[in-house]
């Protein structure tokens, strides 16, 4: 069995990596066109997300032991298809989203996918059914890298400022992403180090003081 490489790694270790893999994340920021964008406030289109996923799935798919095991063509697939229920109505953040949201986001995808040619709009339904349903290995995978990749998105100084604009507590923050890790021990490292670091600095939104 392979060694999980992030095990015998100190938080600080972890965390000099996460710095290290968010260099590819300038390229959210890079704009074509001679376009401009104001970087004093923290935006992300679900694109921009997307990018970050297929990133850092070759990271993770090096490293954790069901790496080797995924068809690498089925996980991109679902990668590139997972949000497009987003595309009519936009995202959600998931700490405020309700059953009529995720009704709306089925109904949306539906029409979405109706609406591309085929064979994409069969192939993207199938996807996005897959991932919905959590059904294959690469869907598991793909979710469990979801609830993480925001963490490399927010750890940026203005970034980070969305957990107290968004009113998200640390509560809200690990719930999801501690249950989807729990198969994947080196994306848990990860979690567990860069959530310590963003406790210890104050980013979560604090209900008590409502801060």
């Amino acid at each position: 069995m392979k060694a999980n490489p992030a095990a015998e790694q100190s938080d600080a270790q972890i965390l000099e990596i996460a710095r290290q893999l968010r260099v590819a994340y300038a390229l959210k920021r890079t704009l074509r066109y001679s376009t401009t964008r104001d970087l004093t406030a923290h935006s992300e289109s679900v694109a921009e997300h997307v990018f970050g996923l297929f990133f850092l799935a070759e990271y993770f798919i090096e490293h954790e032991q069901v790496g080797p095991t995924l068809d690498i063509q089925k996980l991109h697939s679902i990668l590139l298809f997972h949000d497009f229920g987003e595309i009519m109505h936009g995202d959600v953040p998931y700490h405020m989203k309700t059953a009529v949201h995720e009704m709306r986001e089925r109904d949306d995808a539906r029409k979405i996918f109706g609406s591309l040619p085929e064979p994409l709009g069969t192939s993207g339904y199938e996807s996005w059914e897959d991932y919905e349903g959590q059904k294959s290995p690469e869907a598991r995978f793909a979710y469990a890298l979801d609830k993480i990749e925001p963490l490399f998105e927010l750890l940026d100084p203005i970034n980070e400022r969305s957990m107290k604009r968004l009113k998200f507590s640390y509560e809200k923050h690990i719930g999801k992403k501690f249950d989807a890790t729990k198969d994947f021990p080196v994306m848990r490292r990860f979690l567990e180090a860069i959530t310590a670091d963003m406790l210890e600095r104050g980013v979560f939104w604090d209900k008590d003081s409502d801060r």
